[in-house]
C-alpha cells in the first residue's frame, strides 16, 4: 500500500471505462440522429422553397398574387442547392 489505495485505483477506472462506453454510445445514437433529422429537414426545406417560388411564378396563392420570375427562379434555385 502506497499513497494510492490499488483496489481504489482499479475500481475508479472500470467505472470510467462504464462511462467511456455510454458516453460513446450515446454519441453514435446523436450522430445517427442528426443525420435523420438534416434529411427530414432538408427535404421539409427543399419543399418549402420550391412552394415559394411557385409562389412568386404566380402558380400559388397565398392571400395577394405577386409575380416576380426574378424571385421565383431565386427560391428553386436554393431549392436544388438544398
Amino acid at each position: 500500500m502506497g499513497i494510492i489505495d490499488r483496489e481504489k485505483l482499479v475500481g475508479l477506472l472500470l467505472d470510467l471505462s462504464k462511462f467511456e462506453n455510454l458516453l460513446k454510445d450515446l454519441l453514435t445514437l446523436i450522430v445517427t440522429k442528426k443525420s435523420q433529422v438534416w434529411n427530414r429537414d432538408k427535404e421539409k426545406s427543399v419543399k418549402y422553397m420550391e412552394d415559394v417560388g411557385e409562389f412568386f411564378a404566380g402558380n400559388r396563392n397565398w392571400g395577394g398574387e405577386v409575380v416576380d420570375e426574378d424571385l421565383s427562379e431565386y427560391f428553386k434555385r436554393i431549392a436544388t442547392t438544398i
